[in-house]
């Protein structure tokens, strides 16, 4: 009856129709309790607000400014309230409110609030056949619909072309499962959202995409027989669909005026929206018909650039959707792919068509592999490429990805001398595109016939070796940094070309690789050596070094043991006099790949023991802890490795101990980093469990025994107090942890609990008792300890310990 007060209460029942709708979409933190005591009471209040809106709308009158605005405001809280009400669907499509939401959605005042409106009743009728009355309401009004869009597109009408969408691609999504039977009627609505997809705003046209996804993911359950007949109903507007898509991945005519945050706006949409939407539509049609459409497209837009210098736009634009097929067609196939590679002889010479062909040819790798005698010419068309710009960056990772493909016939000889000769000319290429190129040589070097690989990884092996040696001559760090990357990359390209899962290409000798890797290592390692004494202080080239010692072990295997002492001083020599992490990282591989074999238990436990001297009078002040977190994670990952590899020896040695009292000390500090927590809390959880070896009930069995026997133990307690359990001391830190550090540790906590539980339940219950009698009563309430202590006996499995663990942790944050 107010005029003023009405728009004010309209205003504050839309806002907590939208908390309400937070509260249902659990975005919001809450308690269980609380959630469902709000939920239950926005579902009990819908109803009286859904009335007094139809009150609000019967007192407007007119079609004023104020009129109009009060329908806007009124239309907006109704669609709040809507899924929480009880009314049934019959009544719904009878509401005023509704019917006038169809017509309203041409005005440009009430549009926004109309569109809101229908695709909610859109959402809430997905259910069938509850729905049913709403679905039958909005279907019937296709043809308006139809009306509108087309109106949208040919009057350039963004407003109504957005409103209009989004109402259309709602009720395609929420009844995505009765489209994709492909009834008439489902593909006059399919036809519809194409049609919107059409819209030459990309803005407008992405809202389309989404339900490309939900008809898909609403076919796949399909029996084949059934697609199949789904898919051929629906083949005009999907293929219309295709070039509609294609379209949008070109480039507009204005692009050369765009400034640089519209140049990032249209590489993300179709590096994310766009592509996602192709691989969607190749989901449904199949990548070899998504292709047959796509090449007379392209075959056009190639002819027209000899009359149209701009045609070069629509080439790259197919270009660009043929890249995201190209993995998705059977390397059988023998008509659609020849005939499309076989145009780079006719392609316009333009920067952007050669930087897309370059990665179309990339893309298309693996059916390159089923037919080599294809490979040579495009191969030669990528290598023109490389060169100091973007175009070169492409180059060379279409250029790994050829080699990664196609190892075995990039090692025959012809192919094998191109790439020697863009490998003695490397330093010309910029730093980038040697790594890619590197990596991608060191792929085929690995499948190279068994009796040539040791001559041929020396020959490529010396000159970064000789380059190297002379640099420490001279002290000139750059270019010893230079020659150690190359032998990292070349290594790393060698072991993921062994370690290929994929079924594509046949294995390689593993054993004549690894034995003809470990000679040239062994010419390489005066160089390492002499690089961590002269430059052990610099953490980018120890961080170099390092990285390529881990791609050695995982390259050679055991033929690394006889450089074993010599990396153990190493290492050690340096870490005393520069501390830096990437050592311990260095060390963590070490441990895991030796750590297995017991002939090597006790030098490793000695080096780990020397590291551990020197961590620990890092971390001599809380302070340190914080100043030093890539330290505090690459130590406690090293010692977590060293309880996966030999527990037993860990537990039996002061290097457990003052592992974990390190690990105690540290959860004391003001210590945040998320990784270096993760760290700590992973080395405590291994200790705990003590699975490693698992398919050894013996073995298994006792290191549970002496994990328990460790934690049992007395050992110095946390922050200078007397003796006590170490376990308890572990369990004191892990509450303490809670109430005061980020909520990674919510999950890992849960967990060592739970273990606690099972290996250890009557110490559990007195360390947590213990640990939690100290919290502070300023961070968390007696009550909420004593609710934990309470609850923690009924949590039976993970996924209780974890809530009650984060109700503990909200409990903190609240107190």
């Amino acid at each position: 009856s107010s005029p003023d007060t009405m728009p004010v209460l309209l205003d504050l029942l839309t806002l907590l129709g939208e908390e309400a709708a937070r509260v249902q979409e659990d975005s919001i933190d809450l308690p269980p309790d609380q959630h469902h005591h709000l939920y239950t009471s926005a579902c009990q209040s819908a109803l009286a607000v859904l009335n007094f809106t139809h009150q609000c709308f019967s007192s407007l009158q007119g079609d004023g400014a104020q009129a109009k605005q009060g329908k806007g405001q009124v239309m907006t809280c109704f669609c709040r309230w809507l899924r929480f009400g009880t009314v049934p669907a019959e009544q719904m499509v009878q509401s005023p409110i509704v019917h006038a939401a169809l017509p309203a959605i041409q005005d440009a005042d009430l549009c926004e609030a109309a569109s809101d409106l229908l695709c909610e009743l859109a959402y809430i009728s997905r259910e069938m056949p509850k729905g049913l009355p709403i679905f039958q309401m909005l279907t019937a009004a296709l043809e308006t619909f139809e009306g509108l869009v087309k109106k949208a597109l040919h009057e350039e009408d963004d407003i109504l072309g957005r409103s209009i969408t989004r109402v259309v691609v709602e009720m395609g999504e929420s009844y995505a499962p009765i489209l994709a039977q492909a009834s008439p009627d489902a593909v006059r609505m399919i036809n519809l959202i194409c049609l919107c997809a059409s819209n030459p705003d990309r803005r407008i046209a992405s809202i389309t995409f989404g339900f490309w996804y939900r008809l898909s993911e609403a076919m796949k359950d399909f029996p084949q027989d059934t697609r199949l007949k789904c898919v051929e109903a629906m083949d005009a507007p999907l293929s219309q669909l295709m070039i509609v898509l294609v379209r949008a991945a070109t480039f507009p005519e204005e692009h050369e005026e765009w400034k640089e945050n519209e140049q990032d706006e249209f590489r993300n949409f179709r590096l994310e929206a766009l592509f996602d939407a192709v691989l969607d539509l190749c989901s449904m049609l199949g990548s070899l018909r998504c292709l047959k459409i796509v090449l007379p497209e392209l075959q056009k837009s190639v002819q027209s650039c000899s009359w149209n210098e701009d045609g070069w736009r629509a080439v790259e634009g197919c270009l660009f959707t043929v890249r995201v097929l190209a993995r998705h067609v059977s390397t059988d196939e023998n008509e659609v792919v020849p005939a499309l590679l076989s145009l780079y002889t006719h392609l316009p010479e333009h920067q952007r068509v050669r930087q897309a062909f370059t990665v179309v040819i990339a893309k298309f790798s693996p059916w390159l592999n089923s037919h080599p005698e294809a490979l040579r010419p495009l191969l030669e068309y990528v290598v023109r490429g490389l060169g100091p710009s973007k175009t070169g960056t492409l180059a060379a990772e279409s250029l790994q990805e050829l080699c990664d493909d196609c190892a075995e016939h990039m090692a025959g000889n012809a192919n094998l001398e191109g790439l020697m000769q863009i490998y003695n000319n490397i330093d010309s290429l910029e730093l980038p595109q040697q790594e890619k190129i590197l990596e991608g040589f060191g792929a085929v070097l690995a499948r190279i016939p068994s009796e040539q690989i040791a001559h041929m990884l020396s020959i490529v092996s010396s000159p970064p070796i000789r380059d190297g040696m002379a640099a420490l001559e001279r002290h000139d760090k750059t270019r010893v940094s230079m020659q150690i990357k190359k032998l990292k990359t070349l290594l790393k390209g060698g072991v993921s070309a062994c370690d290929d899962r994929s079924g594509r290409r046949k294995s390689c000798d593993k054993e004549v690789l690894a034995k003809a890797w470990a000679a040239s290592f062994a010419n390489a390692w005066p160089m390492f050596e002499q690089s961590i004494i002269l430059f052990g202080q610099d953490e980018s080239l120890m961080e170099d070094v390092c990285r390529c010692i881990r791609s050695a072990i995982q390259a050679i295997g055991l033929e690394f043991k006889a450089f074993l002492s010599p990396f153990a001083t190493s290492a050690v020599n340096a870490y005393i006099k520069h501390p830096l992490s990437c050592i311990l990282y260095a060390v963590t591989t070490v441990v895991s790949f030796f750590g297995k074999y017991q002939e090597f238990v006790g030098p490793l436990s000695e080096m780990l023991a020397a590291l551990s001297a020197r961590t620990f009078q890092v971390f001599s002040s809380g302070e340190a802890f914080v100043n030093s977190p890539d330290i505090v994670t690459e130590y406690f990952e090293m010692m977590e490795r060293a309880v996966r590899r030999f527990p037993q020896v860990v537990y039996n040695s002061p290097l457990g101990e003052n592992a974990l009292s390190c690990g105690v000390a540290s959860l004391y500090t003001k210590l945040e980093h998320r990784e270096a927590i993760r760290a700590i809390l992973s080395f405590f959880e291994n200790v705990v469990l003590s699975d490693a070896n698992k398919e050894n009930h013996e073995l298994c069995r006792a290191d549970r025994e002496a994990a328990m026997i460790f934690l049992v133990g007395q050992g110095p307690g946390p922050c200078g107090t007397s003796p006590q359990p170490r376990g308890q001391s572990m369990v004191q830190a892990l509450m303490y942890a809670i109430t005061t550090k980020p909520s990674v540790v919510v999950e890992p906590v849960a967990t060592i609990l739970y273990d606690l539980g099972r290996f250890m339940p009557n110490q559990r219950m007195e360390w947590v008792m213990a640990g939690i009698a100290v919290v502070p009563g300023n961070i968390l309430s007696q009550s909420a300890k004593d609710m934990f202590v309470k609850d923690l006996p009924n949590a039976r499995d993970i996924p209780a310990l974890k809530g009650i663990v984060r109700q503990l942790y909200r409990n903190c944050k609240t107190s």
